[in-house]
């Protein structure tokens, strides 16, 4: 499963501790605000029921946790925070691990630079710092730390306002046009929520970890990255799928960034392994020089590239359909 990272102030924090909520705050009012809102919708689309969510505080730069998702995210405008509206939200409850000592920051950048941890990062290339996500593996690891500095204790903090039910709504918010999602965020709303609800399996296989929006060290962001551990050994990953989605056709630009990933993938995370990787391409169309490229590829490289088309319907069904594997 994947783990969520709330990035939230001290005052903040106390609400949510309190009410057993969190939140992303409204978009900016601004001329791309339909889009932003959707790309809002799709980092929290990414949460499923019982997923980890932790708190990074950002006047004291500490890390504080661990609860669970409490149920699926929804949106709802009801003011509870005092500086601003968080519609995007999602309720969470108390886990086992209750840590008095929080992590430092320092201590995560300890982490990153000795290579145990590589999703975190702060400081995105979307401009969006507000929620991010981390892999289930390298959760472990921030547990270890969290046990290396707090006495095991099967206490459980105590959500004393708990913020009432509300019905996951997030769907029902993407922008469309027409039958057609109107933004890439809105198209990758409709991945998140389908790939943490599990509804593409019979495409993508038994995954055991679902992340979006990872950072890489070529200044951009992998949209999806999914991947599978082995089934008597969670700590172990055998395989990778990286995913790169458009709103609309999928061309030799879109093809050129995906075969980067690959590359930089191969070479950082997987030692070159290409048995341990797979590469994906969603949109709604594909340009002839895509699709010959990935028989070509395929062909004569023995490597393949999915190519995904997706479509919705006027009741906002959405479907995928494999056109080349």
């Amino acid at each position: 499963m994947a783990v969520h990272i709330f990035v939230v102030n001290e005052a903040n924090y106390d609400v949510c501790f309190h009410k057993g909520i969190v939140g992303l705050p409204e978009p900016k009012e601004s001329r791309n605000e339909e889009s932003i809102f959707d790309g809002l919708l799709s980092r929290m689309a990414c949460i499923k029921e019982n997923d980890y969510i932790l708190m990074y505080i950002t006047g004291s730069m500490i890390l504080k946790g661990v609860w669970k998702a409490d149920g699926y995210p929804f949106y709802d405008t009801e003011r509870i925070w005092d500086d601003k509206v968080y519609p995007f939200r999602c309720k969470i409850k108390t886990t086992d691990f209750c840590f008095e000592s929080a992590l430092r920051l320092n201590d995560i950048n300890d982490l990153l630079n000795s290579n145990k941890i590589w999703t975190w990062a702060l400081r995105r290339p979307s401009g969006s710092n507000a929620m991010f996500a981390i892999s289930d593996q390298e959760f472990e690891i921030l547990i270890n730390e969290y046990l290396k500095i707090n006495p095991f204790s099967l206490n459980q903090w105590r959500i004393l306002a708990p913020y009432p039910f509300h019905d996951s709504n997030i769907i029902e918010q993407i922008h469309m046009d027409g039958n057609t999602p109107k933004y890439e965020y809105s198209v990758m709303t409709y991945l998140n929520y389908g790939f943490s609800t599990g509804s593409f399996r019979s495409i993508f296989g038994n995954y055991t970890d679902h992340l979006c929006y990872v950072p890489t060290n070529l200044g951009k962001e992998m949209d999806i990255l999914l991947m599978y551990g082995h089934p008597q050994n969670k700590n172990q990953i055998l395989s990778y799928d990286i995913v790169e989605v458009k709103r609309d056709k999928f061309d030799e630009k879109a093809l050129t960034q995906l075969i980067g990933y690959e590359s930089w993938f191969l070479q950082k995370k997987v030692s070159g392994d290409m048995n341990m990787l797979r590469t994906t391409a969603i949109a709604k169309s594909f340009s002839p020089d895509v699709i010959d490229y990935v028989s070509k590829r395929k062909e004569f490289e023995n490597k393949t590239v999915k190519l995904i088309r997706y479509s919705c319907d006027n009741d906002r069904n959405f479907k995928l359909e494999c056109i080349f594997k």
